[in-house]
């Protein structure tokens, strides 16, 4: 697909009844495990540069490609849309697109627990291999959850961080209906990754009782994330999110 192709695409989604619109603004971009992939915009529209994950890396030259043309003809758009409304694009002051952050605490904690464990996950990969293995010549159910809860406490990890940093900038002056939309709606999705992590966690902590103290750790702080992120958004978990909480 070349960038005429890739925009008559954006066009032509954009006319589309059977897609949610935003529903991909507050999902856990875990597509693979999503049922509402075909009702959304953003998966049908890069369906195909990520059909084969193990072409996912720095070495594949396609991939790279095809995100840089999307890159170039997005922003062709919005450099056109620019225009129309009269905004010059080259001559805008950098200090006002800064954003303030709310809580710069909650961010660092949530940032450190990402970190700590994804390092925790590497560091002791052997261990949860050999946990795994073992649990597999026990009973394949209870190795297949050990799997999926090792899958989502290192697809959450960073994903946490970057959804509490989102729900902690301030976007300024917007109308009162719109205000603190955004942030709680990205709060929501924050602290069900939260709550997976935590359940995962338990799992874990279940099957390897020899690492008790780092899971316990873990778990302390995905629990103090999550109160001091309700502690600015006490109603962040009645946001409804597009498709998600209106079946």
């Amino acid at each position: 697909m070349d960038k005429q192709e890739y925009r008559k695409k954006l066009d032509e989604l954009g006319s589309r009844k059977d897609l949610i619109p935003g529903i991909h603004n507050y999902c856990d971009r875990w597509c693979e495990r999503c049922p509402f992939t075909s009702k959304c915009g953003n998966y049908v529209l890069t369906e195909g540069l990520e059909s084969n994950q193990e072409d996912v890396d720095l070495n594949n030259e396609k991939f790279w490609k095809d995100l840089s043309m999307i890159f170039e003809a997005t922003f062709d758009m919005i450099r056109e849309h620019a225009e129309e409304l009269g905004i010059d694009l080259d001559n805008i002051d950098e200090e006002d697109c800064k954003l303030e952050v709310k809580n710069v605490e909650i961010e660092e904690h949530a940032r450190e627990y990402g970190l700590n464990m994804i390092n925790w996950l590497k560091g002791n990969s052997e261990k949860l291999n050999e946990t795994a293995q073992k649990l597999l010549l026990v009973d394949e159910n209870i190795a297949l959850k050990f799997k999926n809860a090792l899958e989502v406490v290192q697809w959450y990890s960073l994903f946490i961080s970057a959804k509490v940093h989102r729900s902690m900038l301030d976007f300024g002056d917007v109308p009162d209906e719109y205000e603190d939309y955004d942030q709680k709606g990205s709060a929501k999705i924050a602290i069900i990754a939260i709550d997976r992590s935590i359940a995962a966690l338990g799992l874990i902590l279940e099957k390897m009782p020899d690492f008790e103290d780092d899971l316990l750790r873990f778990l302390a702080q995905l629990a103090k994330i999550k109160r001091d992120i309700l502690k600015v958004y006490p109603t962040a978990m009645e946001f409804r999110r597009p498709g998600f909480d209106d079946c």
